[in-house]
């Protein structure tokens, strides 16, 4: 190595550079270098052993000519020739394959450091070494663990016991993979990139359905409070799905809903993708892992036990929660919720009861065709109303509330909207409803399968009003009253203003909050 640096620092110049490399050793080694000497040794491994330089003929024996016939001759060469040949191939092989050999590390006399001719050769050498290496860290064996934090399956203690059977669940449901990412842009401008999983193929039509979050098409979101209905979506915005191969394909927006935050979109598929079951009856503090995939389409898995908790007021009434996953995640936003089977619970803040009253809508964009796509919507009852369950408050208030009213079950009515005919018909904050239609409801998750279970119709049903039994308790009266609340269906997000008074007003201009 020092002959083959200094003639190519011979020809290459000089350079200060390398004084602080002086010395420098690592356990894994330097790529071959380019110079004179290198270059002499891979051409004389080019050549069979044996075999002569071209300028000198071939030394043929005498008394093998004088045996041999002109045919027996002519095959004799062409068995001579064929098997020159395979020993050149092996050896040429054998030469193209040194790149994949050991590497290592350049290790250069001190005293060649002081000869400032040699230094931009030993630059060059430790280049190529470093070059190398970072190839070799490309390597997904290599790679991926150093650039990847680990998830928790490697990390959370509490899945020791579990380990190995979790990762064969989540593996499981990663082929195909049914677990994908999704980008989207207006024009120039990047929106969001997030997860989704697939629910549908067309083997005819060789197309797949995806279902993901809305947020995927959501220009602005200018509040906090999901009630006011705010948010600004771009239906004609590009998105693509990018599969786990580093391949993206354009996709087509299906359907997508406000209030649920629910988007499908149909994308081209050769081969037929993974369809991941459900499970309906997951259970408070079950445990379950999030699954999504990051901007290199590399698996993301969070793990967490999901819990009953009310909504609070700046949030909708389905919200799926799970404790102790990241309350904000960067890519599986949109991404299944699975359990310990692998089956489907939800996805980030939904229920699977929802996600299958949006499949029964893709059921009949199949039926119908792709010329009615916009006939079939998610369509509910806006009551007008946020509710929190009794029956998951802390102990102690369900205790003072069975008490003082004899109850124990119900909603709470949280919020009334201004207007509306809730309002109007003197639902109040504090007052608990038993039963819709003659059917108990216990938590708003109940009622909004309920909503959902009679009102997801075709278009003849929007915009319409439809007349709904409420059996409610006034708590300022301690009263139980049965009204008829008539209300309009639409497949728009709902809005709940509060109102505001003259006094109100008042207090908020004192004290600056107006």
């Amino acid at each position: 190595m020092p002959q083959a640096a200094t003639q190519e620092g011979e020809a290459s110049g000089s350079g200060p550079t390398l004084a602080l490399r002086r010395g420098r050793s690592s356990t894994v080694s330097a790529t071959p270098t380019t110079t004179t000497r290198s270059m002499a040794l891979v051409r004389a491994r080019r050549k069979p052993p044996g075999s002569q330089s071209p300028q000198e003929p071939p030394v043929r024996s005498p008394t093998s000519k004088r045996k041999r016939g002109a045919a027996a001759n002519q095959k004799s060469k062409e068995r001579t020739r064929t098997r020159d040949e395979e020993e050149e191939e092996e050896e040429e092989d054998g030469v193209s394959s040194a790149g994949s050999s050991p590497i290592r590390a350049p290790q250069i006399p001190d005293a060649l450091y002081e000869d400032l001719d040699m230094l931009k050769a030993i630059q060059d050498i430790h280049d190529a070494y470093d070059e190398k290496l970072g190839r070799q860290m490309e390597l997904p064996t290599l790679y991926l663990h150093t650039c990847k934090p680990p998830t928790c399956l490697s990390t959370n203690p509490k899945l020791l016991r579990v380990r190995e059977s979790t990762t064969k669940t989540v593996l499981a449901a990663a082929p195909s993979p049914s677990v994908i990412g999704l980008s989207s842009s207006v024009g120039r401008h990047s929106l969001t990139r997030c997860s989704g999983f697939w629910v549908d193929w067309d083997e005819e039509n060789k197309k797949g359905t995806v279902l993901t979050t809305a947020h995927l098409i959501r220009t602005k979101s200018p509040s906090s409070n999901d009630w006011l209905g705010k948010d600004e979506y771009a239906p004609k915005a590009k998105v693509f799905v990018h599969f786990r191969d580093a391949t993206t394909e354009k996709a087509t927006m299906l359907y997508y809903e406000k209030h649920y935050n629910l988007a499908m979109f149909e994308v081209r598929v050769d081969e037929p993708v993974q369809l991941l079951s459900f499970n309906d009856d997951v259970k408070s503090a079950e445990e379950v892992f999030e699954l999504g995939r990051d901007e290199s389409s590399f698996l993301t898995i969070g793990h967490g036990m999901v819990q009953y908790l009310n909504p609070n007021l700046l949030e909708r009434h389905h919200y799926l929660y799970v404790h102790g996953t990241d309350e904000h995640p960067k890519y599986d936003n949109g991404g299944p919720v699975i359990d310990f089977d692998g089956k489907i619970v939800g996805m980030l803040y939904m229920y699977v009861s929802l996600l299958h009253a949006c499949m029964s809508i893709h059921c009949g964009l199949r039926k119908r065709g792709t010329e009615n796509k916009q006939i079939l919507r998610m369509s509910r009852p806006h009551l007008g109303l946020k509710f929190s369950a009794m029956k998951l408050l802390d102990p102690p208030l369900i205790e003072q509330i069975l008490v003082k009213c004899s109850i124990d079950s119900g909603l709470i009515v949280q919020e009334v909207s201004e207007g509306s005919p809730a309002e109007k018909l003197g639902f109040r904050v504090g007052d608990v409803i038993e039963c819709l239609n003659g059917k108990h409801v216990s938590t708003t998750v109940e009622l909004e399968n309920m909503l959902l279970s009679k009102y997801v119709e075709g278009s003849s049903g929007l915009n319409s009003e439809v007349d709904i039994e409420v059996w409610v308790f006034h708590m300022r009266r301690s009263l139980w009253r049965s009204k008829t609340l008539t209300v309009k269906i639409s497949d728009d997000a709902e809005v709940i203003v509060r109102g505001a008074s003259y006094e109100d007003c008042i207090i908020g201009i004192v004290s600056g909050t107006a």
